[in-house]
């Protein structure tokens, strides 16, 4: 009887045993993949291990993990936007359409759980970072400069702002992008005047190119044919010009004696011919 007593006692501590090595298994451990980084802590001490964990598989008897992706976090994700505003330095409300990639340092994850906490921790720290630098950006020009000189630097100082902040925490700005840039509504109405004017200009100074050009045209078409004419008036001075007009007379009088228009032509001594028509009987 004891020993059957001790015989089930064996089975039912090795199906325990079976069953807590497999629930070990499953919930015992932590994964760490390559793209991550574990940070370790004593729930019991508080305790925090101060290197980070690469990857690996860890128990966690008596440790709680939490792990950091290592890759690129872009806000607002692909085909998102969001749209901040800001006040300029003359006091005129800017709308600013902007996108950011991070990526944490593997070397601080430590320092960001210590001083910072969780990921979704650290997403909302580099948010409320960027917002500020949209802020104190926007702030140091005027709303007039926003869309001309300072457009081409202004995410430039945003993107500066948010280094100066984030990278002392380990966390690095890989990119960052200016979308759009609304300026206030009487600043744009300007713009679109000014751009509309430059536009009537350019329209204004194509059509006086275009008159120049007819006038030049036509100025060069008088000169052919002053120069024609001067030519020709050359040719018909001198002995050899008299014969030539002479020969020609002769030859428009025969063409016009042989029409049906029975019009006589008669030559005088001064050379000055007669036109009259016989009567028809």
């Amino acid at each position: 009887m004891i020993k059957k007593l001790l015989q089930q006692a064996g089975t039912s501590g090795a199906g325990v045993a079976i069953a807590v090595v497999v629930l070990a298994f499953l919930f015992g451990f932590n994964r760490v993949d390559e793209y991550e980084v574990g940070v370790r802590r004593n729930p019991v001490t508080g305790a925090v291990s101060s290197t980070p964990y690469r990857q690996g598989l860890y128990h966690s008897i008596l440790r709680s993990w939490t792990n950091y992706s290592t890759r690129e976090i872009q806000y607002p994700r692909e085909g998102a936007a969001e749209r901040l505003t800001a006040l300029s330095s003359d006091q005129l409300q800017i709308g600013v359409d902007a996108a950011y990639r991070y990526r944490i340092n593997p070397d601080s994850t430590v320092n960001l759980y210590l001083t910072v906490g969780s990921p979704s921790d650290i997403h909302a720290y580099v948010y409320n970072t960027y917002r500020s630098a949209v802020r104190d950006a926007i702030a140091e020009v005027e709303a007039s400069n926003i869309l001309s000189s300072d457009r081409a630097t202004i995410g430039d100082r945003i993107e500066a702002l948010m280094d100066e902040s984030l990278t002392v925490k380990g966390i690095v700005v890989t990119d960052f992008f200016v979308r759009e840039i609304e300026p206030p509504e009487t600043i744009r109405q300007a713009i679109e005047n000014k751009l509309a004017r430059e536009q009537q200009v350019q329209a204004e100074a194509y059509e006086t190119q275009v008159v120049e050009e007819q006038a030049n045209q036509k100025r060069a078409e008088a000169a052919g044919i002053r120069d024609a004419q001067e030519i020709i008036a050359t040719s018909l001075t001198g002995v050899q010009g008299q014969r030539y007009l002479y020969w020609r007379y002769l030859e428009v009088l025969g063409e016009v004696g042989g029409g049906s228009n029975n019009l006589v032509i008669a030559p005088t001594e001064g050379g000055v011919p007669i036109f009259f028509t016989p009567d028809s009987q």
